[in-house]
């Protein structure tokens, strides 16, 4: 009786006691919260009022993560203001609630909401791209921000955020960029910990999901392999290579360039290459690129090496994803210069003259304009070459140089670093708009695929389906990689119905019909 009398009093007080809490949780009387927790459980629907709340009230907390977005911020200060909300209020789910599964649902939803949530004038949340750019940051070499020792810490923290992204495909896209981006140019801390970072994400999402990443890494691995074999082939055969020389072998299918306008710039194929340039690679029309002398070579050699070793494989060199060292010896002192392949190939003509015209650069290099132009560009704007022209300059080389102009070696070069890396652009700021603009339109593209790919294999499976049904469906199927959008899959059916995978049926116009 008493247990009643207690139950009867609490349930006639509930509203005051629930607008008491939400003080508490301002104020954060985690005390207080914790007797309360104990007090309202006892009621039926006690909880879920009180997770609501909690859940409201963890989504107003995290708005400024939001308002960070909005004005620009970094990731680095994006992630931290999230992980400051997760951690708060984590930490009292698990202490002062008792690890209540209905608080920790709230939490998720709250940070699920506040991560997916899109910025002004954004079709697409921004936190796929945030989080993985801070990745890069946390894997990148030379990160003197974060210790060693803390790295993984760092990762586990990354990877607790990533579970509140819908957009997982999204997510994917950019990270498997970046991920190509510090192999091939050897910016990764180390791969052990690209491999710790990719099983977190396989933890999250699944082995299907992070198998493009790991076979990336796998192609890495081969390719040091079968840099020290072809070395040891090379030594063996007596041939003196002017030049070092490393290959990755890379698979197209796993690699975020296999279906880019990037490869569409690529070299000419192996069996094409000699010092005077070649055709294209096949699939379309591409720039001649004419490959130093002692690179050609080396070219030559690797490619008749890897035809043996791998009979009916065909080599499709990129060499605009290619680069060098450089060593500067007409400066006062010696410098070491990471160059991009177009780079070398323009700075190393100047071993034959000192002052070159932009007419024998572009008959020696065979770039088109438009490269030629944006790679003389970065050489210019680093003081490496001095340009001169009889007509006035263009105010943005990138737009276009003057064919009349002519370029020198700066002999005053001065830079406080030894060894540097030269940027292979102007225009840093405009490229990555572009990518992310280009990353979105492709997945775009992909989801589209994908979403008819669902919706012919419901209609088949069931042969008639109604118009929910089937968003319904698509909708289930699909959310673990992303959230569809309802007018996407509704465009989706039109295609189909275009194409006559399915019709509408003619007696019930909400009913869908499959045609085998």
């Amino acid at each position: 009786k008493q247990w009643y009398q207690r139950r009867v009093a609490i349930t006639a007080g509930q509203e005051s006691l629930l607008d008491e809490y939400k003080s508490m949780l301002k104020n954060e009387c985690v005390e207080d919260l914790s007797r309360l927790y104990i007090l309202i459980k006892r009621l039926t629907h006690g909880l879920k009022k009180m997770s609501e709340i909690f859940h409201d009230h963890v989504y107003d907390n995290g708005k400024e993560t939001i308002e960070l977005m909005n004005k620009g911020c970094t990731p680095q200060e994006y992630v931290n203001s999230l992980l400051v909300v997760v951690k708060r209020f984590s930490g009292i789910v698990q202490v002062h609630l008792k690890n209540d599964e209905a608080f920790t649902a709230a939490l998720n939803r709250a940070m699920e909401k506040l991560v997916n949530t899109t910025t002004e004038s954004k079709k697409y949340p921004k936190s796929s791209e945030l989080l993985v750019r801070h990745a890069d940051h946390i894997l990148k070499k030379g990160n003197k921000t974060i210790p060693p020792s803390e790295i993984e810490d760092h990762l586990h923290n990354f990877i607790d955020l990533f579970k509140y992204v819908e957009d997982k495909d999204l997510f994917q896209r950019f990270y498997s960029k970046k991920l190509a981006h510090r192999l091939i140019n050897n910016l990764s801390i180390s791969i052990e910990t690209e491999e710790l970072a990719i099983n977190g994400l396989k933890d999250r999402c699944g082995y299907e999901y992070t198998s493009p990443l790991q076979r990336m890494i796998i192609d890495m691995k081969v390719s040091e392999d079968l840099t020290r074999e072809f070395e040891e082939t090379v030594r063996e055969s007596g041939t003196k290579l002017n030049v070092s020389f490393s290959v990755n072998v890379l698979q197209s299918g796993a690699w975020p360039y296999a279906t880019s306008p990037e490869l569409s710039n690529t070299a000419p194929r192996p069996s094409d290459v000699s010092g005077e340039g070649g055709s294209g690679s096949s699939g379309g029309s591409t720039p001649e690129f004419t490959i130093p002398a002692d690179l050609c070579v080396c070219v030559k050699l690797f490619t008749d090496f890897y035809g043996k070793k791998h009979t009916g494989r065909r080599l499709k060199f990129a060499f605009n994803l290619s680069h060098g060292t450089v060593t500067m010896n007409f400066t006062s002192r010696p410098y070491h210069v990471v160059m991009s392949a177009y780079q070398v190939a323009i700075v190393v003509l100047f071993n034959t003259s000192p002052t070159l015209s932009y007419t024998a650069i572009a008959r020696d290099v065979g770039l088109d304009k438009s490269e030629l132009d944006k790679t003389l560009a970065t050489l210019v704007g680093s003081k490496i070459l001095l340009v001169s022209s009889a007509s006035e300059p263009a105010t943005d080389m990138e737009e276009g140089a003057n064919e009349t102009d002519t370029y020198t070696v700066n002999t005053a070069y001065v830079n406080k670093k030894s060894k540097f890396k030269l940027p292979v652009t102007t225009h840093r700021g405009d490229n990555e708009v572009k990518e992310v603009e280009s990353t979105h339109h492709s997945v775009d593209e992909d989801r589209q695929l994908y979403i008819q790919a669902v919706i012919v294999r419901s209609m088949k499976s069931r042969g008639v389906l109604q118009h929910n049904e089937l968003i319904s469906s698509v909708i289930s199927q699909s959310k673990e990689r992303f959230t569809p959008n309802i007018a996407m899959i509704k465009k989706c059916i039109e295609v189909l119905i275009d194409k006559q995978y399915i019709e509408r049926d003619r007696q019930r116009k909400d009913n869908y019909i499959y045609l085998a």
